[in-house]
């Protein structure tokens, strides 16, 4: 029922949705009044979303910062790969692999691995897209499995966990695989800059301490120049989408207690 009605919630707070209903109001009232601050308010929300400096702000503000490899002391016995939009929904054969902007999400923990810093991975879910819509039809973390072994990985050093459709699942879904291995020992958590926040409460929610190694990052180094703060932008309407998306998905799971 909570999926249902965080995506309902989403839909009405969307940017372009609350563009389009200041606009549709704007025409539709009789009252001149409401129909200027209607369409001034529209106006005013297509500024302030497509403003790139004001939205990477908002995004650098919520995005988990970065750790340099450098910064890993130690050796991790788990890293564990949020799943989801790693690879493209794509009807493929089995050696064919696409992919997807999110794909830094293992590449991260790919050259961890590879200096030593990380003894096994964990790839969980993949079954539904991040954006929680659509079935990923490209059986995901097998084909992230397969490609990682590619890449040099061995096989017996891959753990997927292939059920979960949500955060919260991952959660759950990892304690349960973590728990059958003596000395889990430290978790490394691997998913987007953006909805580490939400991750790591789902993960220290199951009982499961771990440390963030965030990925995927959507803010850019901090800028103010003319271009970015004057003119408008579409990709910025873009990210304003995905960081409302996140902050909703976020209110959503700490009121119902998942984090």
């Amino acid at each position: 029922m909570f999926f249902i009605f965080s995506k309902i919630l989403f839909l009405f707070l969307m940017p372009l949705s609350l563009i389009f209903c200041c606009f549709a109001y704007g025409l539709w009232t009789k009252n001149a009044r409401h129909k200027a601050r209607s369409l001034k308010s529209g106006i005013f929300l297509i500024l302030l979303f497509s403003n790139g400096s004001l939205v990477n702000e908002a995004l650098l503000a919520w995005e988990i910062p970065p750790v340099a490899p450098h910064e890993i002391t130690g050796t991790f016995e788990f890293g564990v790969i949020l799943g989801g939009g790693l690879i493209q929904n794509k009807t493929a054969d089995a050696d064919q692999i696409f992919a997807s902007e999110t794909s830094d999400r293992f590449i991260q923990p790919l050259r961890l691995y590879k200096q030593g810093k990380i003894r096994k991975l964990l790839i969980s879910g993949g079954s539904v897209s991040i954006n929680g819509y659509s079935t990923d039809v490209s059986d995901e973390s097998r084909k992230v499995a397969q490609l990682l072994i590619e890449l040099g990985v061995r096989k017996e050093d891959i753990v997927l966990e292939l059920h979960s459709r949500n955060t919260r699942e991952n959660a759950l879904n990892s304690q349960k695989i973590l728990k059958t291995y003596q000395n889990s020992g430290k978790i490394l958590l691997f998913t987007s800059a953006f909805h580490m926040r939400r991750a790591v409460g789902c993960f220290q929610k199951a009982g499961i301490e771990v440390q963030p190694f965030s990925t995927d990052f959507r803010s850019e180094i901090r800028n103010f120049n003319p271009g970015t703060l004057l003119i408008p932008h579409e990709k910025s309407l873009f990210l304003s989408y995905f960081l409302i998306r996140e902050l909703i998905g976020y209110t959503v799971y700490k009121i119902i207690g998942y984090i």
